[in-house]
């Protein structure tokens, strides 16, 4: 038979065991937000890097405008269903936080 050590908690965990139910909530909320807004950042700098050659025609102002138009892509495709990048982030956070 095998025996297991048992891991004492870690910072993250004993903070959000402490945590009310309503405090662990919005932590999860807060959580779930940046997880998005990091997915949204991540898009549009991957369609920035794809876009990088397409020419808008404008010089300097159409270069100011795709780099616009990219943040605002990558928004749109992260307010939907995304690429699920935002899930599985939010996922590894909680469980660093404790709240998984």
């Amino acid at each position: 038979m095998t025996a297991f050590a048992v891991l004492p908690p870690t910072p993250a965990q004993a903070a959000a065991a402490a945590m009310t139910p309503a405090q662990q909530t919005a932590a999860r909320a807060k959580i779930g937000e940046t997880a998005h807004k990091f997915e949204a950042s991540f898009l549009s700098t991957m369609l920035q890097s794809v876009f990088k050659d397409v020419d808008l025609g404008g010089g300097e102002g159409g270069e100011q405008f795709k780099s616009i138009m990219m943040d605002a892509v990558g928004k749109q495709i992260a307010s939907g269903r995304g690429v699920g990048l935002a899930k599985s982030v939010q996922a590894e956070m909680l469980k660093l936080q404790g709240l998984a």
